[in-house]
């Protein structure tokens, strides 16, 4: 029978609880992070409809670099001014991360749990979708944009904070061009949150015009996207953008193995009472068999 399965930027929903509910701990060991994440999961699945759930996340560092060393320079810099307190809230976080991928998310019973060295949650997001089943659909749940180019008939997007899912119809009513172009979008108007630069003073609704043939030839934004193509910008940026990046791995889909008690197990663990009647679906409770 078709599945529905809901492929979780995990890296993303980690940081959405860091600034929620990141400061809290049990015992003197800090669990915010899991608890916000492990406390979406229910909800996620409860709108869905759906058990079945993929994990995704990101390595500690990125093959991107190898192409581009300035990559995501942005988010590094910013660590160089932390304060003492600043820092150890971040190792914090990082460490929970591993927890959660390592240790709880596996207790509970959760099999496709995804992560490949040098490569990014975005990378292994898009395996998953070029190589899903003909007869299922998936719904990426994310904030990030790149991912648009992955929406297709069987691919949905969700943005958590917008509560809003964006389909292959949705995306071109919104966009006016195919969601496979929104690949060239980015390669010409760069990424800010990235750190890859575009096209100097193209942002993406000029790209999207040029896409469409609806920008003047006698635009100055025209003359610089025309100069920068077939040029070593366009080059590397189609690399850099491209999902899935060149040599990430073919995932394979598993049955999961949830139970209550897996899950009770966890959350008495970390003395996370509250999230005790809030159990996933499990197969038996609903979704789609």
């Amino acid at each position: 029978m078709n599945k529905k399965w809901l492929i979780l930027d995990c890296n993303y929903l980690c940081h959405r609880a860091k600034y929620t509910t990141g400061g809290l701990s049990h015992e003197n060991t800090p669990t915010g992070v899991i608890y916000g994440f492990l406390k979406s999961i229910s909800p996620f699945q409860e709108f869905f409809n759906t058990p079945y759930v993929v994990f995704c996340w990101d390595s500690k560092y990125s093959k991107r670099e190898e192409i581009f060393p300035a990559y995501k320079a942005n988010r590094k810099n910013k660590y160089k001014d932390m304060d003492e307190n600043t820092i150890k809230f971040e190792k914090e976080f990082r460490w929970q991360i591993v927890q959660l991928r390592r240790i709880y998310l596996p207790a509970i019973g959760y099999k496709n749990i995804f992560v490949q060295k040098g490569y990014e949650a975005d990378d292994i997001i898009a395996s998953i979708c070029f190589n899903l089943s003909m007869l299922d659909e998936a719904i990426i749940i994310s904030a990030d944009q790149d991912l648009y180019q992955l929406i297709d008939p069987q691919i949905s997007f969700y943005n958590p904070v917008k509560g809003k899912i964006l389909t292959l119809q949705g995306f071109k009513k919104k966009y006016g061009i195919e969601s496979h172009l929104w690949r060239e979008v980015k390669i010409i108007a760069g990424c800010s949150t990235d750190g890859i630069p575009g096209v100097g003073g193209v942002g993406e609704k000029s790209a999207i015009k040029y896409l469409k043939n609806e920008l003047k030839k006698t635009s100055k934004a025209y003359e610089k996207i025309e100069a920068k193509f077939g040029t070593n910008l366009h080059k590397r940026n189609y690399k850099l953008i491209s999902l899935p990046f060149k040599g990430t791995k073919v995932f394979k889909l598993q049955e999961d193995k949830v139970t209550q008690r897996g899950w009770n197990s966890v959350m008495k663990e970390l003395g996370m009472k509250s999230l005790r009647d809030k159990a996933p679906i499990f197969k038996h409770r609903g979704g789609n068999e």
